[in-house]
């Protein structure tokens, strides 16, 4: 317990770096960290539910889950970072559509991963034998947070759009939103990079 009390903050820590050094932008890794909170509460209402008393295997599982936690935000991120960087944005309206499509591109990539988290954690739940009670300790928040996980799909682009809206309203500079306001019309009609 006194090494778990130091382990936890440390795994978080390492995932939040991780996510920093992947976007290079601390709100956009805060906002992909948000996963980990959602998929934790759901992963304590699943040891609430099941009457489980907290132990050592239940907080590795926990620790387990904070790695896949985010993998659906850092998914979505991405390809939002990605559609953005193509876009000419101008308006506050222009980037609600971009982030919007590019969220819904990326809901079903994010639903069969969580699914099939899932569907590899039932053999392990109802597991019977010699190391099944540890397994299923280990097992039970990481499915009971990858049910709930999903929500982050709707919450990092919603977060995430935020935080741009916010920039641009604000007038703050972007490398995202000067990548895209950065092109020129060239003399032709052609639209060119400046």
């Amino acid at each position: 317990n006194q090494r778990l009390m130091w382990l936890i903050p440390t795994v978080l820590l390492i995932n939040f770096l991780l996510h920093y050094l992947h976007f290079r932008n601390v709100p956009i890794a805060l906002v992909v960290f948000t996963g980990i909170p959602v998929s934790f509460a759901g992963g304590m209402i699943a040891v609430a539910i099941m009457g489980v008393e907290m132990n050592t295997a239940i907080w590795v599982g926990f620790i387990a889950l904070f790695g896949l936690a985010a993998d659906d935000g850092i998914v979505i991120a991405s390809y939002i970072k990605h559609v953005l960087e193509r876009r000419r944005i101008d308006t506050v309206e222009e980037l609600r559509a971009a982030i919007y499509e590019a969220g819904l591109k990326r809901i079903r990539p994010c639903m069969m991963t969580t699914i099939t988290t899932l569907i590899a954690l039932l053999p392990v739940l109802f597991a019977t034998g010699r190391g099944a009670d540890v397994a299923r300790a280990m097992a039970l928040p990481v499915f009971g947070g990858m049910l709930i996980e999903p929500f982050s799909s709707f919450i990092v682009p919603t977060m995430y759009c935020a935080y741009m809206e916010f920039k641009l309203r604000a007038g703050l500079r972007d490398e995202l939103l000067e990548m895209s306001l950065d092109e020129t019309t060239s003399g032709d009609g052609q639209t060119v990079a400046a």
